[in-house]
């Protein structure tokens, strides 16, 4: 996870944003008390059909359409679905959601954005 709350980041271990095959992850925040609204602000307000671009570090671009959109409570998060490395290429964002928790400064919940490559890599 980045410390600047404007960045996402990948988990470079799976397959990187374009790849042919598995899912591509990004994680990003959704805010933060001292950097304000983060990169994921609005993740929760994603809908099928929404369109997401992948700026990769070359400056070439993969863009996404969103297709599911699920909330899970942290315990629930089923990692060896969203970080599979294989089977069809999709981009996986994962972020906080749900209610904030004040006593451990935390969200309760995660929310993750399913979305299937449009195109090619520009």
């Amino acid at each position: 996870m980045p410390d600047d709350v404007n960045r996402a980041g990948w988990y470079s271990p799976g397959p990187a944003p374009g790849s042919a095959s598995g899912s591509a992850v990004l994680v990003g925040h959704v805010d933060d008390r001292e950097q304000g609204l983060g990169v994921f602000a609005v993740l929760a307000d994603a809908e099928p059909g929404d369109e997401v671009a992948v700026e990769l570090g070359s400056g070439r671009r993969v863009d996404h359409r969103v297709v599911g959109l699920e909330q899970f409570g942290k315990a629930e998060l089923p990692l060896a679905d969203l970080f599979a490395a294989d089977g069809a290429p999709r981009l996986t964002l994962i972020s906080c959601g749900g209610d904030f928790d004040e006593a451990t400064g935390s969200y309760t919940d995660n929310i993750v954005v399913t979305a299937v490559p449009v195109g090619t890599l520009r």
